[in-house]
């Protein structure tokens, strides 16, 4: 498929990240906007539409916004649907939204804890090996664990 994301493209997103953190200590905040960026770089306005991270607010009740692109999100949005399911599984979720295919991924910190989901939307449907590339990608976080609570507007 023309502009169909292939390993090759995510092995390339994952080797620029792979050398970028090898360079700095590493910071939850700036990684989860380097993960982002770098997805977005890769795939942005074709095939994906937008992507970003939704992140457990301390009372969890909802996911408030977090490193997005190309736009962030406005406001924060309930714990339900299908970024609830993916949060309270631990598993990727794929699904089509009107004109858009939409892949969730959980993220879990170094105590295997969901704290966070990653969001894609996409003109063409997203299939396991975007989800397993993304739970790759996002592997990090297990390692130096998650960053501090988000600050709540």
């Amino acid at each position: 498929m023309k502009n169909r994301p292939s390993r090759a493209r995510y092995d390339k997103v994952k080797s620029g990240l792979d050398l970028k953190w090898r360079r700095r200590a590493p910071q939850a905040e700036r990684l989860m906007r380097e993960v982002v960026d770098a997805l977005w770089d890769a795939f942005g306005g074709s095939p994906w539409v937008r992507c970003g991270l939704w992140i457990l607010q301390p009372d969890g009740a909802a996911f408030q916004p977090g490193p997005a692109r190309p736009d962030p999100a406005e406001a924060s949005v309930p714990v339900e649907g299908l970024r609830g399911e993916a949060f309270a599984s631990c598993s990727a979720r794929r699904s089509a939204q009107g004109a858009a295919a939409v892949l969730v991924v959980p993220i879990q910190d170094k105590n295997g804890k969901p704290w966070a989901v990653f969001e894609a939307l996409s003109t063409v449907p997203f299939d396991e090996m975007d989800a397993r590339w993304v739970e790759r990608l996002f592997k990090v976080f297990q390692t130096i664990g998650r960053p501090g609570p988000p600050s709540l507007p």
